[in-house]
């Protein structure tokens, strides 16, 4: 099967189960609950590969009454094989996504869900920085910075939810003469985090269009 899902989608996806599940725990009538599983149902279906066993089985699992968050938990990875993976870069390739950085820190990519990654981020303690590879069309742009070592709570620039969030400071040429600008943008400490809550990737190319480096 090919994947077809994007890891936003796949985020936005598990959120609206989520919310299904606690709307069972908070609503006792039993119609109101049928008609809010209705719409679920609704929402998540275009999604989904049309036809195939796994969306069948996926839609089958939504339509207990008093879905539990555990069957929930279980219900979910069930679609992993129909969501594109992020690619998992060599050490070589980010080199080249990185060509001005001496020692990069690779990511630890034995604790990513690559299905659940829009964005590849992670940081390096020791140094406070942070790197992230953000797909832009049909390549993808390599982006480094500071990272404050505090946390504060805030709206992160790119998933727009509200969570622990940490000045990123990137340094962006401007033009070819020689001009830099400083760009600070408050952002998830845990990119990962940042990518399950990631559900609109707009946010995630407005980001991106302040912080790029210039060709």
């Amino acid at each position: 099967m090919e994947p077809t899902i994007t890891a936003y989608e796949y985020s936005d996806i598990k959120q609206h189960v989520n919310a299904l599940v606690s709307a069972y725990l908070a609503v006792n009538d039993r119609h109101m609950r049928s008609v809010i599983r209705a719409e679920t149902i609704a929402y998540v279906t275009p999604f989904l590969p049309e036809g195939d066993p796994l969306t069948q089985a996926f839609l089958t699992g939504l339509q207990p009454d008093r879905l539990s968050r555990k069957e929930a938990a279980k219900l979910l990875p069930l679609l992993e094989p129909a969501v594109i993976p992020f690619p998992q870069f060599s050490t070589k390739q980010l080199g080249k996504l990185f060509r001005k950085v001496k020692k990069l820190k690779q990511p630890a990519w034995s604790s990513l869900n690559l299905h659940e990654l829009t964005y590849l981020g992670w940081n390096d303690g020791g140094s406070q920085k942070k790197y992230l590879v953000i797909p832009d069309h049909d390549r993808f742009v390599g982006i480094h910075g500071d990272l404050a070592p505090q946390t504060v709570k805030g709206v992160c620039a790119i998933c727009q939810t509200i969570g622990n969030v940490s000045l990123f400071v990137s340094t962006t040429k401007t033009s070819g003469l020689g001009t830099y600008t400083r760009n600070g943008n408050y952002i998830c400490r845990d990119s990962a985090q940042c990518n399950r809550q990631l559900t609109d990737p707009q946010a995630l190319q407005d980001f991106l269009a302040v912080v790029r480096p210039q060709r």
